[in-house]
């Protein structure tokens, strides 16, 4: 709803359909935003460019499949709803959805391209 009303603000076409506005403003939806966010946390911490002790809450998988990547971590288990949508849990299932050559970016300012 805030980006809705900011499009009409910033194009400044009040009356116009909505949807088409923000194809032309080109802006990713705050759901998409809000993952790419996630992400780049998680790669950061990967890579250690944040400080944090990962060996509790990054552990590798069991065992491999061939959908998986080399950097994929075992899920965590959750009883909850509020576990399972907090960050690591959430984010975790969409990094090990990544392709192998995303994860293996060298820097993170091609990770977030």
């Amino acid at each position: 709803m805030v980006q809705r009303r900011a499009a009409h603000y910033v194009s400044n076409r009040h009356g116009n359909r909505v949807d088409s506005m923000l194809e032309h403003l080109q802006w990713r939806s705050l759901e998409q935003r809000r993952r790419g966010a996630r992400l780049i946390i998680l790669y950061k911490i990967v890579n250690n460019d944040v400080a944090l002790d990962k060996s509790d809450k990054l552990t590798p998988p069991f065992r491999r499949t061939r959908h998986s990547h080399q950097l994929a971590f075992q899920l965590p288990s959750s009883s909850s709803d509020y576990r399972k949508f907090s960050f690591f849990p959430r984010t975790i299932m969409e990094w090990n959805a990544l392709p192998p050559g995303i994860v293996s970016l060298k820097t993170p300012n091609t990770f977030k391209a």
